[in-house]
């Protein structure tokens, strides 16, 4: 259930909750941010802009891109899918990007609320077997792609070294991980990590770390009844306390808060 990270073990993620911040990352899915209520300043690609409710945020496949939150009611739709439902889709999906990957209200067809609201409702209702996303993320394909400029992908895309950060920390993250350990991990001196997470990632590698393990921590806070202390544990936190702190650092509520939001949030589009 790592939604955001490279190797994700669902085939697809569909859920609406409170706003979050997430630091710059990418995967082989294709993902969808569509705001519900507030704001959501999002970042693709280098590109930055603040969506307003009804906004979309269109993320290709291997495209870094990173999230904050600056409203208190934010309300945030995410879909993250394997590229399998993409259908007819799948060659542009992997060989084109969105010159701007953001698209406000005004640009949306009405079936794109629609069908995110389908594949919400559908995933809180039978899991990842049904058969009707395919369907509903085609539509959504069908009615956005007109209004987006694409431009075709080049090696320099890919921006390996990021990528293998972002690789490694995924498969490490629940574990004592530690700035050395991933240097070594991944071939380079201390220093030369450390000026990259400040030039390339934006923000120090503690930072960082704590983000993706609040990432699963959410993922498992609105997917799952388990405890929040076997939730802080599975995460790599070293402690409940620094689990606690952390959470309400980041999101401005305790993580039972944001659950109780998360579940009223399944019921936004009834």
């Amino acid at each position: 259930m790592n939604v955001y990270f490279e190797n994700r073990v669902d085939p697809l993620m569909a859920n609406t909750a409170p706003g979050f911040v997430f630091p710059p990352h990418l995967h082989s899915q294709l993902e969808l941010l569509f705001v519900q209520n507030g704001e959501m300043t999002v970042t693709v690609r280098g590109q930055t802009k603040t969506l307003p409710a009804g906004g979309l945020a269109v993320v290709f496949p291997n495209q870094i891109h990173s999230y904050l939150d600056f409203s208190s009611e934010g309300v945030i739709t995410t879909i993250v899918a394997d590229l399998a439902y993409a259908g007819g889709y799948l060659d542009t999906l992997m060989q084109f990007h969105p010159v701007c990957p953001f698209l406000m209200p005004e640009r949306l067809h009405p079936n794109v609320s629609y069908a995110i609201g389908e594949m919400v409702r559908e995933r809180a209702a039978s899991g990842v077997e049904s058969k009707v996303y395919g369907p509903l993320l085609q539509l959504i394909l069908a009615r956005i792609m007109p209004v987006l400029e694409l431009q075709q992908n080049h090696s320099k895309d890919h921006q390996e070294l990021t990528w293998q950060i972002v690789n490694y920390v995924n498969e490490h993250y629940r574990e004592n991980l530690s700035l050395d350990r991933l240097a070594r991990g991944i071939g380079l001196s201390r220093y030369r990590l450390s000026h990259v997470f400040s030039e390339k990632i934006g923000q120090s590698f503690s930072a960082y770390l704590a983000s993706i393990r609040l990432s699963y921590a959410r993922t498992m806070l609105t997917e799952t009844d388990m405890p929040v202390t076997v939730i802080a544990e599975e995460a790599g936190f070293e402690s409940q306390r620094t689990f606690f702190r952390t959470f309400r650092e980041q999101h401005g509520m305790s993580p039972l808060e944001y659950r109780k939001r998360s579940k009223d949030g399944e019921n936004y589009f009834q």
